[in-house]
C-alpha cells in the first residue's frame, strides 16, 4: 500500500492516510510519562498502544517521515504480575476462555523464555540458551524450522525481518502441527514464541506484543519509549521529558493513519 504524506506547515501536523487502520499522533512537544498519558486521554484515547507487526510498521513509518529523531514515550508500562505470552501479539487467553497450555512440568519462576519438545510438551529456559527455532508466517498457518541454534530474542528478531513471528500454539491443534514440524526436523527441542514479562499496556489492553531493541529491557525504569535510530522499544524511567506518541480508535479518525502536532 502506497501511503501519501501531506505536510500542513500552517497546522504543524504530518499526515499518513490510511482509513483502516488504529491512528497514530506524535507529539512533539516534552512531557513526563504520566503527564504524556493524561495528554493523550484528554485529546485521544491513550498512549499508543502497539498490538502487531503492522502497528509497528506504520508506527516507524509515521515517525520517519515526522522528521523527529528524538526518543519518544509509548504507552507500555512495567506494572507485573509476570505472565506467559505469546510473541505474535495475541495472548493465551480469549474471550474469557481458559488459555490452553502444555507445560512439560510447571515453567520455572527464574525463565523468561519457552519453548517445545519433540513430544509436544513446553519449557521453560533462560532466553540465552541456545536452540534452533521455528518462524510462522503472520496472518497464515504457515511454518518454517530454522535450524542455527540462537537465543531466544535472536531467533525473534530474525523471524520478524521476513515479516514472521516465532510460531504460537494457542490450541490443540496448532500444538500438534508444532510438533510435527519439529519430529519432521528430527530436532528435540526447538524456541517457540512463549516468552514471559510483566509488561502492560497504558489503555489496559491485554496485547502481548513487544518489540524491544536489542539488549532491552535493560530495567533502567518502569515506561517505555520507542527509539528512531534502533527502531525499537526502550525502558526508561518515567520522569524524564520527551515527546510522544497517542493513539486514537479508527471508526472515531477514519481519515488518517497518523499525525504529528505540538500541543498547546
Amino acid at each position: 500500500m502506497v501511503l501519501t504524506v501531506i505536510l500542513l506547515l500552517v497546522s504543524g501536523y504530518v499526515t499518513l492516510c490510511s482509513p483502516t487502520h488504529r491512528e497514530f499522533y506524535l507529539i512533539n512537544g516534552a512531557k513526563i510519562w504520566a503527564d504524556a498519558q493524561s495528554y493523550c486521554r484528554s485529546n485521544y484515547a491513550d498512549l499508543a498502544t502497539i498490538g502487531s507487526q503492522d502497528d509497528m510498521q506504520r508506527l516507524v513509518n509515521m515517525v520517519s517521515a515526522s522528521g523527529v529523531t528524538a526518543e519518544m514515550w509509548i504507552g507500555l508500562t512495567r506494572t507485573g504480575p509476570p505472565a506467559w505470552l505469546w510473541s505474535v501479539g495475541e495472548t493465551q487467553i480469549s474471550d474469557g476462555v481458559v488459555e490452553y497450555t502444555n507445560w512439560g512440568s510447571l515453567p520455572s519462576s527464574t525463565d523468561n523464555c519457552g519453548g517445545m519438545r519433540d513430544d509436544g510438551k513446553w519449557f521453560s529456559a533462560p532466553c540465552t540458551t541456545t536452540l534452533p527455532y521455528v518462524c510462522q508466517d503472520i496472518g497464515s498457518s504457515g511454518l518454517y524450522v530454522v535450524f542455527q541454534g540462537t537465543s531466544w530474542l535472536y531467533a525473534q528478531q530474525n523471524c520478524r525481518m521476513n515479516n514472521k513471528d516465532l510460531a504460537s500454539a494457542r490450541s490443540q491443534v496448532e500444538n500438534l502441527a508444532l510438533q510435527q514440524i519439529i519430529n519432521s526436523a528430527a530436532l528435540s527441542s526447538v524456541w517457540i514464541g512463549l516468552f514471559r514479562d510483566d509488561w502492560k499496556w497504558s489503555d489496559q489492553s491485554d496485547s502481548s506484543f513487544r518489540y524491544w531493541a536489542s539488549g532491552q529491557p535493560n530495567y533502567d525504569g518502569l515506561c517505555t519509549l520507542y527509539n528512531p535510530s534502533l527502531k525499537g522499544f526502550m525502558d526508561r524511567g518515567c520522569t524524564y521529558s520527551l515527546p510522544f506518541i497517542c493513539y486514537e480508535d479508527p471508526i472515531k479518525v477514519p481519515e488518517c493513519q497518523g499525525s504529528v502536532e505540538s500541543p498547546a
